[in-house]
C-alpha cells in the first residue's frame, strides 16, 4: 500500500531549491512519528536535500545512479509490482515521485503549514481530486488533512 506524506504551505508549495522553504519543527515531529520503522520512498534529489539522515526508517531513493544504496531504477514499475502489497510505502517526494506515484496512492497524510513563502516545486490541489477528506487535526502551528482514496461506483 502507498501513502503520499507531503506538506505544504498557503501557497501549496513544497520546496525551493531543493529544501522547504520553512522550518516547521512541530510538522517535523509529526513526520518522524509518521514514519518511524517505517519504508520511505523519494527522489534522489529529495534524498539529497534532507538536512542529516532519517534513521530508524528503510529509505528507497528513485535514481539513475547504480551507486544509490536502495536505488529504484524505475519508479513505475516498482509502483505496478507492490500495488498490491500489504506493506506500506510512505512516498516522500519530490514533485515527480508525487505524481508518478498517484495512481497508485490510497491515502495522502497532508500538513498545511502556515507560510506564505514563494518556491519552486509545488503539489497541485488539484492532485486530491479522487480522495475524501477524512478528518483533520490541528496542531499549534499546522494541520494535518487525512484523504482516503474514493470508492468507485459499479
Amino acid at each position: 500500500m502507498f501513502k503520499i506524506i507531503v506538506a505544504v504551505n498557503k501557497k501549496n508549495v513544497i520546496g525551493k531549491d531543493g529544501s522547504m522553504p520553512w522550518h516547521n519543527p512541530e510538522d517535523l515531529s509529526h513526520f518522524r512519528k509518521t514514519t518511524l520503522n517505517q519504508t520511505l520512498i523519494m527522489g534522489r534529489k529529495t534524498l539529497e536535500g534532507l538536512p542529516k539522515k532519517l534513521d530508524k526508517r528503510s529509505i528507497y531513493a528513485v535514481s539513475r545512479n547504480p551507486l544509490i544504496e536502495n536505488r529504484i531504477a524505475d519508479i513505475s514499475t516498482f509502483l505496478k509490482e507492490h500495488e498490491d502489497d500489504e506493506q506500506v510505502y510512505y512516498v516522500a517526494g519530490g514533485a515527480e515521485i508525487y505524481r508518478l506515484a498517484l495512481p497508485y496512492v490510497q491515502t495522502i497524510i497532508l500538513s498545511r503549514i502556515n507560510d506564505e513563502s514563494d518556491g519552486d516545486t509545488y503539489f497541485p490541489a488539484s492532485w486530491l481530486d479522487g480522495f475524501s477528506l477524512d478528518k483533520v487535526v490541528e496542531h499549534e502551528t499546522f494541520a494535518v488533512e487525512y484523504y482516503s482514496r474514493k470508492e468507485e461506483k459499479e
